[in-house]
């Protein structure tokens, strides 16, 4: 059956681009396409009109899939985990207030030798302030690994910075200058 979907194969991908999908995306579909008609269609006949394949089975089995596909980008958006192009550099070597720098650093220091992973989730949630379910929906992480990172980042933190936090919100600091 494959032999006799795969000899169409351009007409499948023009029949999405029709649709208005983009073509690399069309490539994907199709494939999904070979492997669903694969794994359901388990008589050949089912599938053909005369001596060819019924080509409106196919352009509706595309066309659900291209929709359905839609579909979820639209329910989901995503933020590219590994990519930092976006994120803006904070300066936190600001004159007015050297002791949150101090902090700064001390975190930037604890946080350097993290994975990718690690400093992006860290900086989603305490640098951006986003919440752990907004996250999680545009990353597609689950929420409970993203809540166990969270917590495992907040210890890490605790035990590295209690003492500098206390002296910091008592106000128990020198500046430096």
């Amino acid at each position: 059956m494959l032999k006799l979907l795969s000899k169409h194969h351009d007409l499948w991908l023009q029949m999405l681009n029709n649709l208005g999908c983009e073509h690399h995306t069309s490539k994907d579909i199709v494939q999904d396409m070979y492997i669903r008609m694969h794994t359901l269609v388990k008589d050949e006949s089912k599938i053909m009109y005369g001596n060819d394949v019924n080509r409106y089975y196919i352009w509706k089995t595309l066309k659900n899939l291209y929709f359905s596909k839609l579909s979820k980008d639209k329910k989901y958006g995503f933020y590219e985990l590994y990519d930092t192009d976006d994120v803006e550099q904070c300066d936190y070597n600001t004159d007015e207030d050297s002791s949150f720098s101090f902090l700064m650093d001390k975190i930037d220091s604890i946080t350097k030798d993290w994975t990718v992973y690690d400093k992006r989730l860290f900086e989603l949630y305490f640098l951006r302030g986003m919440s752990l379910r907004k996250i999680s929906k545009g990353t597609s992480i689950g929420l409970t690994s993203i809540h166990g990172s969270i917590l495992g980042y907040k210890k890490i933190l605790k035990d590295n910075l209690s003492e500098d936090l206390m002296d910091y919100f008592n106000e128990d600091y020198d500046k430096i200058l």
